[in-house]
């Protein structure tokens, strides 16, 4: 009894193990993208969906402490933050900004392959809009602040 339960064991951290070396190597490098023209959108139309999910609440309540060292680094982190759920936060991904965000990294970052978002979930979303969790809004003002700083470096 105990035997099978230590190969069970041994089995499902293979499968962790491997899921964490498909992430690595899934990973997009950000590197060839057009930072000009990402910021441009970031300012044009991201910046406004970011505030309108905030909706008055002010990033500056959260620990915003996120820092990324150049524009690569904070796109990959904002591509994390945005279509990679996490406990307590997993609807980002069909929000109006991460709409936007995957048009914009989709084309001006060649070879990224993009998220795949339910366009009709999305807007039945908006018609039907959840109550947002503190734990997405602190999210978002991590984006908010990674945004920043890319806009700043790039």
């Amino acid at each position: 009894m105990e035997m099978a339960l230590q190969e069970k064991e041994v089995v499902f951290f293979r499968k962790i193990f491997i899921l964490q070396l498909v992430g690595l190597v899934l990973t997009y490098n950000f590197t060839d993208c057009d930072f000009e023209k990402i910021r441009k959108k970031y300012q044009e139309v991201i910046y406004q969906a970011l505030n309108k999910y905030m909706n008055g609440v002010k990033s500056t309540e959260f620990n915003n402490y996120i820092y990324c060292e150049d524009p690569p680094d904070c796109l990959a982190k904002i591509d994390l933050i945005t279509f990679y759920p996490t406990h307590g936060c997993t609807t980002l991904a069909k929000e109006i900004f991460a709409i936007r965000t995957n048009a914009t990294l989709t084309l001006q970052c060649p070879g990224y392959s993009g998220t795949q978002i339910n366009n009709t979930q999305a807007k039945k979303k908006r018609k039907k809009r959840q109550v947002t969790t503190n734990k997405c809004r602190e999210q978002v003002s991590h984006l908010m602040e990674l945004w920043r700083r890319f806009s700043r470096i790039s």
